[in-house]
């Protein structure tokens, strides 16, 4: 059995690497950062709620849910979620970006995280498997790896965007609408394949 420092550590790296790349709930906590690093931080524990949903689905039905089944219905409305949201951060102008007039923080951050098919897919099968090989010590400490990644990540572009507002403002413009696009797009094409393989 492994120590409990080193529980403690694989939890937090493993957190930070289910957190850290670049996805919908990243583009979404950017946008809001830029008014407040509060409002980023919330969009980020409204992921991490989401998150803690679905690892009580994984500890109730993980080991009965076929999640392939459902994989046409995820991809579809993640899809349709993300794209709606790129449109409306594409309609916004310079200052409504910046107010985060976009997104709705928390409850944005929580619908993003129940929506997205990697972070469901993530906890069904590479949650799954963490959680019966090194127990829930280690998803505690997942968590922990999650809030310090939201809160460096929120800190860094608020503190960012207080020195050079303009052009982080654009930047960040360009990276949410990018990365919700590409997700959306991917997603779409993921559900529609599935429906013509049911049909077909």
């Amino acid at each position: 059995m492994l120590s409990y420092p080193v529980l403690a550590g694989i939890g937090i790296l493993l957190g930070i690497s289910l957190a850290g790349p670049p996805g919908p709930v990243t583009a979404i906590m950017v946008q809001r950062s830029l008014k407040s690093a509060l409002m980023g931080v919330a969009v980020g524990f409204g992921a991490m709620t989401a998150d803690f949903i679905l690892m009580v689905l994984v500890t109730t039905f993980g080991s009965v849910i076929n999640l392939k089944s459902f994989d046409m219905y995820i991809y579809i409305l993640g899809a349709v979620f993300f794209l709606y949201l790129a449109f409306i951060i594409a309609r916004a102008g310079e200052s409504s970006v910046k107010s985060g007039k976009s997104g709705s923080g928390y409850v944005a951050g929580l619908t993003i995280g129940l929506v997205n098919p990697m972070q469901i897919a993530w906890w069904f099968t590479a949650g799954l498997s963490v959680l019966q090989k090194f127990g829930f010590m280690t998803i505690i400490f997942l968590f922990v790896g999650i809030v310090i990644w939201v809160i460096f990540l929120a800190e860094l572009v608020n503190r960012a965007s207080l020195r050079y507002e303009r052009e982080v403002v654009l930047g960040v413009k360009i990276f949410s609408i990018s990365a919700l696009a590409v997700f959306g797009a991917l997603f779409l094409i993921l559900g529609i394949t599935q429906i013509f393989h049911i049909v077909l």
